[in-house]
């Protein structure tokens, strides 16, 4: 079968229904195929415009992809702004996980192209201001899995940060929380902490 997507040809192979999974002691039910969109707001991996970005988020969610996962940081926050354009009535429909934790409004310009770590912040405020802000832009009351980006083990032994973390899902602007880690970057010994 051949599929045309943002104007090019290609190939497509039925692979039939996308399986689904609930995560472990959760209610998320998610798609085992999820839709990244870092290489779609950075610029890292070429130019798309919104138009196109959009697109491919629909195509996903056509082929049966409910997962949409986000980061602040990508694109200063256009990762989570195309989920809003993307789906503005398929709320219930999808899931929404965002990553926050480093702080790009003050630093964001300076991480340029490629892999570049900006300054992190994870304090109570730092936390709770991103979560605000990455709701805003997602246009959503709540988002179903906030993670904390490439946390550090400073971090992993902090009770304020967890606490201020069941703060955010007792008010149902969360409603589960974890932790993304960067294999590029290696944090090993934080993931197993924090498991």
């Amino acid at each position: 079968m051949r599929a045309k997507v943002l104007g090019v040809q290609a190939k497509c192979v039925e692979i039939g229904a996308v399986n689904f999974r609930t995560y472990k002691n959760t209610d998320l039910r998610v798609s085992e195929v999820g839709f990244g969109l870092w290489t779609i707001s950075t610029g890292w991996w070429g130019n798309f415009t919104e138009g196109e970005a959009i697109a491919l988020m629909h195509k996903a969610f056509d082929l049966g992809v409910t997962l949409f996962d986000a980061a602040d940081t990508y694109g200063n926050g256009l990762s989570e702004e195309l989920i809003a354009k993307a789906f503005p009535k398929q709320r219930d429909e999808i899931v929404i996980a965002t990553k926050v934790g480093y702080d790009f409004v003050h630093h964001g310009e300076a991480r340029g192209r490629g892999q570049r770590e900006i300054p992190q912040d994870f304090s109570p405020e730092a936390i709770t201001r991103a979560t605000d802000a990455a709701l805003r832009r997602l246009k959503t009351d709540r988002i179903d899995l906030l993670q904390l980006h490439n946390i550090r083990m400073e971090q992993v032994y902090d009770d304020a940060l967890w606490t201020t973390l069941e703060k955010l899902k007792s008010t149902g602007k969360i409603r589960y929380f974890g932790i993304a880690l960067g294999p590029a970057i290696g944090w090993l010994y934080e993931g197993v902490n924090c498991i």
